[in-house]
């Protein structure tokens, strides 16, 4: 029997050679931030959008230089008695140097300028997205792989003891203490452990798959941790103070509200275009004259006022633009207050199933121990011919179910912490 249970705990385990270098969760965190491919297409959006921005200040805010330089290549040249053939020469050459800064445009730069600010924003806060969403299934994967090696843990000394069990039947049973159904009981409840063993090895291979990938490693791979399970304080988060900073700390409400300040830019913006627009411009020119070789001519510097109507300027046109901008700051708006109340339900929700996991954990500590107690007796009472072996394994069966609900609940609350953290906006990695 001895030998039977080795094999079994070696098909659970598997060899020790082929076991990976155990995980932290701090490392598996870093590991699973550094891999993340959409993590790192977020960077590259925030990347690609503040260079869009500093585009667009420097093309919106800096002089522009225009240069033009104009040379004959082939032709007549009648004056200088040439007919036909190719002719480059300096006297044909002629060139145009043109600087233009512009001062002032009614303020529509600048709207273009606060627009731009706000999509890069928006790629910064749209980049910490994905790394919470990234950490909450890091920590998910990783804690429910440890909550596999807590029931691999369970089942096998489900199995020792019921393989104990069955050994000392069949003493008894040499004895007379105990009649052959007592035996087959035993044997049965010993084969339905080995079942149990089985299932939990299959569980703990399927948690593999969701923790391995996130590390970018084959679903196959041996996954090792060493997971820090002491739950340390257990006392509630203050819901009404994480709701009041929702706003402050959740990237999404950041982004809607972001969103709803790009509507009221557009619509400034529409407004603007409804009037005329007065702008000015200044240039610096130099015409160097054909003939005159380069950089030889004479500079002349401008400044240039500028008052104009919008481009097919109707009223109409300009009016309706103007309120279907309008139309959609309201629905900006709108959609702010949709999201607040939607982080806001989150939030109460994380938090009912974070107080009902702590509760549920406190309970399965104290039904493990009372469940534990309950089996000695009964097994005191076994040895004595007191009880049969259906008594014996109802309370074999309560031991198991409490330990797999501590397990589990145990699991549930670092889940639920996690994921009130994640709705209250507050940093997981």
């Amino acid at each position: 029997m001895t030998r039977r249970l080795g094999f079994v705990v070696l098909l659970v385990f598997g060899s020790p050679a082929l076991h990976a270098t155990a995980l932290t969760m701090p490392d598996y965190m870093r590991a699973v931030l550094a891999y993340s491919p959409e993590i790192r297409q977020s960077e590259q959006a925030l990347i690609a959008a503040d260079d869009a921005y500093k585009a667009l200040l420097s093309s919106l805010f800096l002089p522009g230089l225009n240069l033009s330089i104009t040379d004959i290549a082939y032709g007549d040249d009648p004056k200088n008695g040439f007919h036909g053939g190719i002719r480059i020469a300096q006297r044909d050459r002629s060139s145009i140097t043109t600087l233009n800064w512009n001062v002032f445009n009614g303020f529509q730069d600048l709207m273009k300028a606060r627009y731009a600010s706000d999509t890069r924003d928006t790629a910064a806060m749209d980049l910490e997205i994905q790394k919470q969403s990234q950490a909450l299934a890091a920590i998910q994967a990783f804690y429910s792989l440890a909550a596999t090696d807590q029931l691999l843990e369970v089942a096998l000394l489900d199995l020792h003891a019921q393989e104990d069990q069955y050994n000392q039947t069949q003493q008894l049973y040499k004895v007379g203490m105990k009649g052959l159904s007592d035996v087959y009981k035993s044997e049965t409840e010993w084969h339905a452990s080995e079942v149990r063993l089985i299932s939990a090895q299959a569980a703990r291979q399927n948690a593999r798959k969701p923790f391995n990938s996130l590390i970018g490693r084959a679903p196959w791979t041996p996954a090792e941790i060493t997971a820090d399970l002491e739950l340390g304080a257990t006392d509630l988060p203050r819901l009404e103070e994480d709701a009041a900073r929702l706003v402050e700390r959740r990237p999404e409400l950041a982004n809607s509200r972001r969103a709803l300040h790009q509507a009221e830019i557009a619509a400034t913006q529409s407004l603007l275009s409804s009037l005329p627009t007065l702008s000015a411009n200044a240039s610096w020119t130099k015409t160097d004259a054909q003939g005159a070789g380069l950089w030889t001519g004479r500079a002349s510097q401008q400044v240039g006022l500028t008052l104009s109507l919008p481009l097919s300027f109707n009223a109409i046109t300009q009016a309706y633009s103007y309120a279907a901008a309008r139309a959609a700051r309201r629905q900006a708006q709108a959609q702010f207050e949709m999201a607040l109340r939607d982080n806001r339900n989150a939030l109460y929700s994380a938090w009912l199933s974070l107080e009902a996991a702590t509760k549920t954990y406190a309970l399965s500590v104290r039904q493990e121990e009372i469940a534990q107690r309950g089996l000695e007796i009964v097994e005191a009472q076994y040895r004595q011919g007191a009880t049969d072996a259906l008594r014996m394994a109802q309370a074999r069966s309560d031991l198991l179910s409490a330990r797999v609900q501590r397990a589990t609940t145990l699991q549930g609350i670092f889940l639920s912490r996690a994921a009130y953290r994640r709705a209250a906006g507050v940093s997981l990695w």
